[in-house]
């Protein structure tokens, strides 16, 4: 592991737990869920959002173990979850707005995706610099193929007519 982005792999290694086990509520549960948000709606399309965002929550914890496995080479999804929780927490932050729900129950999920999207952007993966490539240098040829067809021709000595 390298050490450069040991605390973006253990915040993804996090992040891919968190995310299986509010899925497996999500989907197999939501009667919980029900009980912990105060609100007993568990009619059809209420399941069907439940369950909607539970399958959401499989491809965010997909993702975040893809980039556990290499951050570098995997940034763009990094940048993926650095989004989908910023408007995760921007959706609770019109809710509130609306008076939708009530502060004490939205302010832990609003802190909860505001800690993960800031941590996933302060250790954001960067290339390593202690690896300098080393630059190919390319040896300098007699002439260059560009000058040489750009260039006139050389034009033969011009000869005098003798009359």
């Amino acid at each position: 592991m390298e050490s450069s982005h040991r605390t973006l792999r253990v915040t993804l290694l996090a992040l891919f737990a968190i995310n299986l086990s509010f899925a497996y509520l999500f989907l197999l549960d939501p009667a919980v869920l029900s009980r912990v948000y105060g609100e007993v709606m568990l009619d059809n399309m209420h399941l069907f959002l439940s369950m909607s965002f539970g399958s959401l929550l499989v491809a965010l914890a997909i993702g975040a173990f893809l980039a556990f496995l290499n951050p570098v080479k995997n940034a763009t999804i990094v940048l993926l979850l650095i989004i989908a929780y910023f408007s995760l927490f921007l959706t609770d932050v019109v809710t509130l707005a609306r008076s939708q729900m009530s502060v004490a129950t939205l302010l832990p999920e609003m802190a909860y995706y505001l800690a993960i999207a800031t941590l996933l952007i302060r250790f954001f993966p960067t290339q390593d610099h202690k690896k300098e490539e080393k630059e190919e240098v390319i040896p300098e040829t007699e002439t260059d193929p560009l000058e040489a067809v750009t260039e006139p021709l050389p034009t033969e000595p011009a000869t005098e007519k003798k009359s």
